[in-house]
């Protein structure tokens, strides 16, 4: 028994029971002893790591295989009749060329059929058919010549169609079993798959092969089928163990065989990578020198390549577990990491956004803040010296309402100072847990409202008046706050609405000339500070007040700025107000003099936000007569309208005047403009005498306010009021009347057609019967509650959000004042939210 058979032998006994075939018939036992046994196999690890190679060279060895075959089919029958005729001497060729054939056309048939689908005489016949293809040995440069040129070079279209034509009439040879078909990739691998890989560039298709290295090609393909045919064999044993294993085999020899063959494999595995080199590329062979110098360098890449195979084949046990264990570890790594960046980053944001909506939050306290008693000026620098106490007959009040929810519950209200001292009930706080239940009748199930009118008197300082919300909702009420003196340097009459807090605040028609005096209060009745600015503007355009940008005020501090020291001897000034932080609020002191007699006192109520459309109800215009007597010294007493404009272009505007008939016929110039950041004065005496609403449009955004002078001879007192662009009423609210002099209201319909409700309440605060009030578009109207009730003392108001209010208050026959409509509680501010994103 050959050293060969017996390293076989020991590969074959040393295969894991799993890949071990079943034991063939006997007819298939003759075929083991036919076939020539390999010189050298490779270890199972060497099989393993041959596989991940042959992988990579599959489509490489489906060329060489279709290459083989055609071949080896073109010369079968030949082979056939020599194989039959001398089997022994087929035997004796040599080996390595053997190998190498059987691996080159064994790879390609092993794909097609397995064993069982072959018949045994027909593998027999396949198997002599390819030792007979296996051409005597030649020399090493012609075969490595060859090889590397059916590497570079395809299968001819004869070839091709030589192949597929004896396919088709001959079954292929059964598919060999998994160990075997493991081991036979790395048996080829020094020869054939690493020489692919070297030499498989496309430049080197073009070379072409000699006739020798066409024969030797051939021999190689036939070599490969031998050994295919060995693999369908079932194992790997020798001619002489594979014919005792046809008879039963006592136990004793069998153990002695399993241990011989244990020391074999040990052998062989250590005798592998050599074994491999030299059955690839057999070294007792000489080589010529090469015909050409890029077969030679190929033929060095190819050494490399081998020595390289026969290297990693030692090791690849050993690296293949350690591979595993660092995938394993590689993969747990990999699934902690994006289990962490789950919880460390957030999920991406969803791809449709909700548009954002106002939610209302549960109403809180109602806050307005009542501006103080207009006061002579004391140690403050440039107050002219004119001004000087004097009044005996001052009146100063504050009257405020409180309406009821349909189950006849009134909020608590009261008056505090700024900083929330010196609180003043108005009307009994409900308990929280009870106001804040919603309920729609009384305890008998009768719905209906009821209201508190309080009127507090000498409260000369600034006030916050509050009010509860009922049922989670603002509660309607509102305060005002009147002012009259007789004599003195601030007689006149002057009216104001309690304003809640905001964050912008714009005035118009201030004045600075001489015998003038303009005030600006701000007051902070919230918990947090404020940081207001200050821009004014006159009728050449923005003033300097660099020094009034960072005024800070804390909660419930108030400030006092004298205009005058930064606009000096100006008779139309605006003023803007911002504030950061906390919501302030403003209001305007304003006092004149005509030498020394009084020419009035007003607090100037701030403007609506600035628009191209400015809506100003509740205009007196005194009669022509009486205007021109009191302007006959003095220009300035007429009523006038002053527009301001709010942006750097300017804006071009004109003049609508609207009585209770429509549209009043006035004319104004047509090219009416105000410069950029400018103020405009258009002077209205042309109008008779009565209640009108101006309206104001343009192609700008602008502010304006109209300047209403009452008086009739010029030796005496006159009083100036003015009436500022309002805001529509959305919804439901109360105003109370003045408590000095004469309350009206103006309400005017612009646009469109409007519907309003007045209910006059009481003194005792029971609420009238409801006024049905029809506007029509571009009409404005008067109403006097003391035509409801002589005992009026404030109305509730509902309209449809088309109609602009305010309330114009007539004293003597030489005092005038205004106040707007205050807007519909809401409470508590509402915040912006954005759903989805």
């Amino acid at each position: 028994m050959s050293d060969e058979k017996n390293v076989d032998s020991a590969d074959s006994a040393d295969q894991p029971t799993a890949q071990t075939p079943a034991p063939k018939p006997a007819s298939a036992q003759p075929e083991a002893k036919d076939a020539t046994p390999v010189s050298a196999t490779l270890s199972r690890a060497e099989a393993k790591a041959a596989k991940a190679r042959a992988k990579v060279d599959a489509k490489l060895e489906k060329a060489r295989a279709k290459e083989a075959q055609a071949r080896a089919k073109a010369e079968a029958k030949e082979a056939a009749k020599a194989a039959k005729a001398e089997p022994k001497a087929v035997k004796q060729e040599d080996p390595k060329a053997e190998q190498l054939s059987e691996s080159k056309s064994g790879a390609k048939d092993s794909k097609v059929t397995s064993p069982a689908a072959v018949p045994a005489d027909e593998q027999a016949e396949g198997k002599r058919t390819a030792q007979e293809q296996a051409p005597t040995p030649e020399p090493v440069q012609d075969s490595s010549a060859q090889a590397e040129a059916a590497t570079a070079k395809p299968a001819t279209a004869g070839e091709s169609a030589a192949g597929k034509t004896d396919a088709a009439a001959k079954p292929e040879p059964a598919a060999k079993p998994d160990h075997v078909a493991k081991a036979e990739p790395a048996k080829e691998e020094g020869a054939t798959a690493v020489a692919g890989n070297a030499d498989s560039a496309p430049a080197r298709e073009a070379e072409p092969k000699t006739s020798s290295a066409q024969d030797s090609e051939a021999g190689a393909a036939a070599a490969a089928v031998a050994a295919a045919g060995k693999a369908k064999a079932g194992d790997s044993q020798s001619g002489e163990e594979a014919a005792t294993a046809q008879a039963p085999e006592d136990p004793k020899a069998a153990k002695r065989r399993q241990k011989l063959e244990k020391v074999r494999a040990r052998k062989a595995a250590k005798a592998a990578p050599a074994a491999a080199s030299t059955a690839a590329h057999p070294a007792a062979e000489p080589e010529a020198e090469p015909a050409d110098g890029k077969v030679a360098e190929r033929r060095h890449k190819l050494d490399k390549a081998r020595a390289a195979a026969s290297k990693d084949a030692v090791s690849a046990p050993v690296r293949k577990k350690t591979g595993a264990v660092l995938l394993s570890l590689a993969a747990v790594v990999a699934a902690g990491a994006v289990v962490g960046a789950g919880s460390i980053f957030a999920p991406a944001p969803a791809v449709k956004s909700l548009p954002a909506a106002v939610t209302n939050l549960p109403a809180g306290d109602y806050s307005s803040v009542c501006p103080g008693t207009p006061q002579l000026l004391k140690g403050v620098e440039g107050t002219d010296a004119q001004f000087a106490p004097g009044a005996k007959d001052v009146s100063s009040n504050l009257r405020s309402i409180a309406v009821s929810d349909l189950a006849k519950r009134i909020p608590g209200s009261s008056f505090t100072k700024l900083d929330g001292s010196d609180a003043r009930q108005l009307t009994e706080r409900i308990a929280e847990d009870e106001a804040a239940e919603a309920r729609g009748a009384d305890e008998e199930g009768l719905t209906g409202r009821a209201s508190k009118i309080s009127t507090a008197n000498d409260i000369d300082d600034t006030q916050v008046y509050t009010l509860q919300p009922l049922g989670q909702l603002a509660s309607k009420g509102s305060a005002l706050r009147s002012y009259q003196a007789k004599d003195g340097d601030l007689a006149g009459l002057a009216a104001v609405t309690c304003q809640a807090p905001a964050s912008n605040w714009r005035f118009t028609g201030l004045q600075t000339s001489t015998g003038s005096t303009s005030v600006m209060h701000l007051a902070n009745p919230t918990h947090t500070t404020a940081q207001v600015s200050l821009r004014l503007r006159g009728p050449d355009g923005l003033i300097d007040t660099s020094t009034l940008q960072n005024i800070v005020l804390a909660a419930g501090e108030s400030r006092a700025i004298v205009l005058g020291g930064y606009a000096q001897d100006l008779n139309s000034i605006s003023a803007e107000v911002t504030s950061l932080g906390g919501k302030v609020t403003a209001s305007v002191q304003q006092a004149a003099l005509r030498g020394l007699t009084p020419s009035g006192v007003e607090l100037v109520g701030a403007n609506a936000t600035a628009s191209n459309s400015q809506v100003i109800p509740g205009v007196w215009i005194e009669s022509k007569e009486n205007v021109s007597k009191l302007s006959k010294d003095d220009k300035s007493l007429v009523p006038q309208l002053h527009v301001s404009a709010t942006g750097s272009s300017g804006a071009g505007f004109k003049v609508k005047v609207l009585g209770a008939d429509g549209e009043v016929a006035a004319s104004f110039d047509e090219n009416l403009a105000v410069d950029s950041d400018a103020t405009k004065v258009v002077n209205l005496n042309q109008l008779a005498g009565g209640y009108y609403t101006v309206v104001v449009e343009s192609d700008a955004p602008v502010t304006a306010a109209v300047k209403m002078v009452r008086g009739a001879d010029p030796k005496d007192s006159s009083d100036t009021a003015w009436a500022a662009s309002s805001n529509v009423l959305a919804g439901t609210q109360a105003m109370p009347l003045s408590a000095n002099g004469t309350g009206k209201f103006a309400i005017a319909a612009v646009a469109a057609d409007t519907a309003v409700e007045a209910v006059v309440v009481n003194k005792d605060g029971k609420l009238e019967d409801p006024e049905k009030l029809q506007i029509k578009a571009g009409q404005s109207i008067v109403f006097d509650p003391k035509s409801v009730s002589d005992d009026a003392q404030a109305v509730i108001f509902s309209t449809d959000a088309n109609a602009y209010l305010a309330q114009l208050v007539l004293g003597s026959d030489r005092s005038i004042a205004w106040a707007a409509m205050p807007q519909a509680n809401a409470g508590r501010d509402g915040i912006v939210v954005n759903i989805g994103g």
